[in-house]
């Protein structure tokens, strides 16, 4: 088996694997090569035959206050006739390596199953909140603003983009979306995409929150599901909330996803009698982390001390070792390679979910596998802790 980075001349059979791969048209399909920001991995059998193939692209995002490199992998796809012969697995060690030396921090995906990659050293990364409100049941608290439909005519793309840089800054793992990123505000035409982009704005003129929805008919009822839904405080939510109770009357539920932070349920004074409800999404995508070295000098910590720890990555050589951590005032001041011994033993997997901030160390320790700890006064609280998660954009 031969893996390589895909030449442009193989883009179009690129496509056509993933196509037949998926039963799906090729316009569907991930390989493009005039974008240089994507990369496309294959598997060659002996014949020469592309069996495999993955893509990753290449996005900035945000992680604990710094702008890191991340590989978001899609395209993922084997022809029927040569599955289960390794040609992902290889795809992935050459991919993965490659990124490192190429300066990438972190990885992400949406998996079609947790356990499978897991064996790639991804671990379950953000969750998110599913909420359904029964519009006839819908209160809120009162807005003075104005909402605008983007539609042409109306430049809203600016608004837009100033609500995502709050998340942006709030949220490890969100994508920091630059101006290019915005030409669908642009294209919004309501009219005759039936897709409908509102942004509310208070009586002073600044953004406070903006949605994308359509109208679905589902076996529910004709509801309103939105695909993107962001606000920048209790006042955005309830402009939001006065849009859409206005629109109660031809519509059933309204559905709408937010972060994981349990005290959103507060923006809603009304949660009995079905008025709403929510489930939380357990795996909103997978996490790994490309660059150990250079994820540990970036993150974040809890005042000041010294944790070495040592890494298990089978793919990666750079990262399989154990590092010693000194961090003062938050800050990382120094990180090196040592032959001390470890204060815990982490797969890199669950080292990274833990340092992007899925859960608190005490969780982790008793619930989480792929951790062994040999020093129990060490500071693992603080450097592990729970920290804002969100991802909205799929690759």
């Amino acid at each position: 088996m031969i893996v390589h980075r895909t030449l442009p001349e193989e883009a179009n059979r690129v496509n056509e694997l993933f196509a037949i791969a998926f039963e799906m048209p090729l316009s569907n399909c991930p390989a493009d090569p005039g974008n240089p920001k994507v990369r496309h991995w294959a598997a060659f059998g002996d014949s020469g035959e592309m069996m495999s193939t993955l893509t990753v692209n290449d996005y900035q995002i945000r992680f604990d206050g710094n702008a890191c490199r991340m590989g978001g992998v899609g395209g993922v796809a084997t022809l029927p006739q040569y599955r289960r012969r390794g040609g992902i697995r290889a795809c992935f060690e050459k991919a993965l390596r490659e990124l490192h030396g190429e300066g990438f921090d972190f990885s992400y995906l949406y998996p079609f199953s947790t356990a499978y990659y897991r064996k790639f050293g991804y671990e379950c990364c953000v969750q998110k909140l599913s909420w359904q409100v029964d519009l006839s049941l819908l209160n809120s608290s009162k807005a003075d603003g104005t909402l605008r439909l983007a539609e042409p005519g109306n430049d809203l793309a600016e608004a837009i983009q100033t609500l995502d840089s709050l998340w942006e800054a709030r949220y490890n793992m969100m994508v920091l979306h630059s101006w290019e990123d915005y030409d669908w505000v642009a294209k919004a035409n309501p009219a005759v995409k039936q897709e409908y982009t509102y942004v509310y704005s208070a009586p002073d003129g600044t953004p406070k929150g903006y949605t994308t929805f359509r109208t679905v008919a589902e076996p529910d009822g004709r509801n309103l599901v939105c695909s993107r839904f962001c606000f920048a405080d209790r006042e955005g939510f309830a402009g939001l909330m006065s849009l859409f109770k206005s629109m109660a009357s031809d519509h059933r539920f309204l559905k709408f996803q937010t972060p994981f932070e349990p005290s959103l349920q507060y923006l809603l004074p009304e949660w009995s009698l079905g008025a709403a409800k929510w489930s939380v999404l357990a795996n909103s995508g997978m996490v790994r982390v490309v660059n150990v070295e250079e994820v540990l000098k970036k993150a974040r910590y809890s005042g000041s001390g010294t944790l070495t720890l040592k890494i298990r990555d089978r793919i990666i050589p750079e990262n399989d070792g154990t590092f010693t951590l000194e961090f003062r005032d938050g800050q990382a001041v120094s990180m090196e390679r040592t032959e001390a011994e470890p204060d815990i033993d982490l797969t890199i997997g669950t080292f990274s979910a833990l340092i992007v901030g899925v859960s608190d160390f005490s969780g982790a320790a008793e619930w989480m596998d792929g951790l062994i700890i040999h020093n129990p006064d060490a500071p693992f609280a603080q450097v592990f802790y729970r920290k804002p998660l969100m991802i909205v954009d799929y690759f």
